[in-house]
């Protein structure tokens, strides 16, 4: 995982990649990001064209340009490889830890990615299916098979001269030292700190510990990398069936594993489905389609309240004024749609993925998915009014039109406070997290109904 940059971090390395982008000298490329971190270069690539970011990434050396791959946005990332040619992909597969290899498979088409294993060395071919045949979100998946294995009878000089004279590639984490036998059952494991301070002549066996937490490759990877966290290990050792070590879990993807189940969580928590991308890789279609269901649900739920209102408002006993049934759809679709975008703005912002300075970008997104979401429940409301029972309420078509135009003003409303508030937070420096869902809410709920109520008094007025 590389460092977290500034703000001003990423806007200067942005515009640094516009220039190298004007300049068309590949070679310049190369030698002036040579020292950038992967991460950083794939969260400035995410703000500017692909056809622009193709070209940057083509004049990288190698195997940062298949990292800055990685590190996309899978959206992102599935543009970028559609456009890179057969032998780049190829390159990048052969050169890439096998984790982040199969990571890269969920962005290219089967078929392609077949084809691809075909081209690339016949051992990382093997070792890729071999990961493969594990089940998407199991350790197995995810695991490395470059880990530091010893005899039991090995020594500390034999251990460190192996360290020395090894290929880089040939170990992907030497933070653990893993004591098999000869049929690669785990026996015990000990730090390379141990190993640098043991006796030269002391043998792996008598160093070990032989208590060790494991995974089985085949169980969730998010249990697995809890298990890791909690223990504050760089590594975990991975089982297969039979007990016997397979690979490693590695720190770096045990982080990636719990943030973003985590990310989904909260997202789940606003009402918004969908895995955790990168909010600007994100259109405004993929966000109605992350959204509207949710809103949708919600809806629906909400016409049970208008319903009961109407039950017990239309009698002789009890009378309501008909725009009161209306009430729950109107603020509970506001409430909810402003508790999406202001739940999103709060994870982008934590995630560094957006600033206070990106205000005029959030509110074009987010306005035109609101109209988008909006008109949507617009023309549902339209028709639970204006339909006859069971399919609606019989409401006439004066009040019908009414909510049609209410629901996407509301929601209109929701999403500019949802996504302002926040970013406003930010901007003075206070906590988003202090926009809360609840928060805004509460107040979208207030505003939603003098916005409702003034929309009923100027279209109802004629007939009234």
């Amino acid at each position: 995982m590389g460092r977290k940059p500034n703000d001003g971090q990423n806007r200067n390395l942005v515009e640094r990649l516009r220039v190298l982008w004007g300049t068309k000298n590949p070679v310049l490329v190369k030698i002036e990001l040579a020292g950038e971190y992967p991460e950083d270069i794939a969260a400035a690539l995410s703000r500017l064209p692909v056809e622009e970011g193709i070209d940057i990434l083509s004049g990288m050396e190698e195997l940062q340009a298949a990292s800055v791959i990685v590190e996309l946005p899978t959206e992102t990332a599935k543009e970028y490889i559609r456009l890179l040619p057969d032998p780049v992909v190829a390159a990048f597969l052969d050169i890439l830890p096998m984790d982040d290899a199969i990571e890269l498979q969920d962005e290219i088409e089967p078929d392609r990615f077949s084809a691809l294993l075909e081209v690339i060395p016949d051992e990382d071919a093997r070792e890729i299916r071999r990961l493969m045949q594990y089940p998407k979100g199991s350790v197995g998946r995810i695991m490395t098979e470059r880990f530091f294995e010893v005899s039991p009878d090995t020594n500390m000089v034999q251990l460190l001269a192996d360290l020395r004279t090894a290929p880089r590639e040939k170990y992907e984490s030497v933070n653990d030292i893993y004591v098999l036998d000869e049929n690669s059952y785990l026996l015990g494991v000990f730090s390379l700190r141990h190993a640098i301070r043991a006796e030269p002549l002391a043998l792996a066996k008598d160093v070990m510990k032989s208590e060790v937490v494991v995974a089985q490759a085949e169980e969730s990877d998010e249990d697995a990398a809890r298990r890791m966290a909690k223990y504050g290990f760089y590594a975990l050792p991975v089982l297969d069936e039979r007990g016997r070590m397979v690979g490693i879990l590695t720190g770096d993807d045990a982080q990636t594993i719990i943030r973003e189940a985590e990310t989904q969580d909260v997202l789940a928590l606003g009402a918004v489905s969908g895995s955790a991308e990168s909010y600007l890789s994100l259109g405004v279609f993929q966000l109605f389609r992350r959204r509207f269901p949710w809103l949708l649900g919600l809806f629906v739920a909400e016409s049970l309240t208008g319903q009961v209102m109407r039950h017990y408002g239309s009698g002789e006993e009890l009378s309501l004024a008909p725009l009161t049934f209306f009430i729950p759809l109107i603020i509970g679709a506001g409430g909810n749609s402003g508790s999406q975008v202001t739940t999103t703005m709060t994870r982008a912002l934590a995630l560094g993925e957006i600033s206070p300075k990106d205000w005029l970008l959030v509110i074009r997104r987010e306005l035109a998915t609101a109209v988008l979401t909006g008109a949507c429940l617009g023309l549902t409301g339209f028709l639970r009014a204006l339909l006859p029972p069971p399919l609606g309420w019989s409401s006439g078509l004066p009040l019908s039109m009414v909510v049609a135009v209410a629901l996407p003003a509301v929601v209109l409303w929701a999403a500019t406070v949802g996504s302002i508030l926040p970013l406003g937070a930010k901007r003075a420096s206070v906590d988003p997290a202090v926009m809360s869902a609840p928060f805004i809410t509460t107040f979208v709920d207030a505003t939603g109904l003098i916005i409702y109520f003034e929309i009923a008094l100027h279209m109802m007025r004629p007939h009234l």
